[in-house]
């Protein structure tokens, strides 16, 4: 019964154009990274790097193994996929630590917030929205990444 109630889901879910599915599982991974990350920097008292550090230890193998089966439905050798995609990933966390870098110095609210704002009483806020900049870049720079090297099909020669 479950089973079955899957594969009529798996059936109506791949029939879904790639890139809306990219976007489906892409707002999950996303919010799930978000999530993590504030999380992080709320126990590491507010240090944006080493929370960035925690939360993709987290979230790297949910976005591969979701990236991988739900968006691209790809049944390539999971290992060399898992090792692209892992490396894919360490690339994308370095370009994030620099792009977290920078809209970290130029994002104070705590200098341009009046006393009064209710603002004021988020902890960590001008980080946390910080990083929300950084996962609109991240975002179409990943979508290209898996689709043209992580998760690329291999064009069978014969229908070429």
């Amino acid at each position: 019964m479950i089973v079955k109630i899957y594969q009529r889901f798996e059936d109506k879910w791949f029939r879904i154009n790639e890139k809306i599915r990219f976007l489906l599982v892409g707002s999950f991974n996303t919010a799930m990274s978000f999530i993590l990350y504030y999380a992080f920097l709320y126990f590491t008292s507010g240090k944006e790097q080493l929370a960035l550090f925690l939360m993709n230890l987290v979230n790297i193998n949910l976005s591969i193994t979701t990236m991988r089966y739900y968006v691209f439905h790809s049944h390539g050798n999971f290992w060399k996929e898992y090792t692209k995609a892992f490396s894919s990933y360490i690339v994308l966390y370095f370009v994030n630590v620099g792009l977290l870098a920078f809209f970290v110095s130029i994002i104070d609210l705590q200098e341009n917030l009046s006393v009064a704002s209710p603002l004021q009483n988020i902890p960590n806020l001008d980080k946390a929205i910080s990083q929300l900049c950084c996962i609109i870049i991240m975002t179409f720079i990943t979508f290209f990444i898996h689709k043209y090297f992580s998760f690329r099909q291999q064009k069978n020669k014969a229908t070429e």
